[in-house]
């Protein structure tokens, strides 16, 4: 069972926190895009700090431990795809934090 956590924590301790840079528009454009695809077996969760603040809007998808950063809203079809499908969405994937 493939997992997306986003990023939608609102304070960041003077970072841009990926809440108010549309963590939660991208949580919600990723649910309705799993309602229209009738998916099932997959999760999409809002969490807090991922890490990478500057990075973001974030998320980690599980188990592949693949990672997404500079998201918006119009790359939920493509990380609805990476959950259902495996498909990764090269266009906004980035190393993960420390590396």
């Amino acid at each position: 069972m493939r997992h997306l956590f986003v990023c939608t924590n609102v304070t960041a301790s003077g970072k841009p926190a990926c809440g108010k840079r549309g963590g939660h528009d991208i949580l919600a454009a990723v649910q309705a895009a799993l309602l229209r695809r009738h998916a099932t077996g997959v999760l999409v969760t809002g969490c807090a700090c991922l890490g990478p603040c500057f990075d973001g809007p974030n998320a980690v998808l599980y188990p592949d431990a693949v990672w997404y950063g500079d998201l918006t809203p119009d790359d939920a079809d493509a990380l609805a795809a990476h959950l259902v499908d495996g498909t990764v969405h090269d266009a906004k994937r980035v190393d993960p934090p420390g590396q």
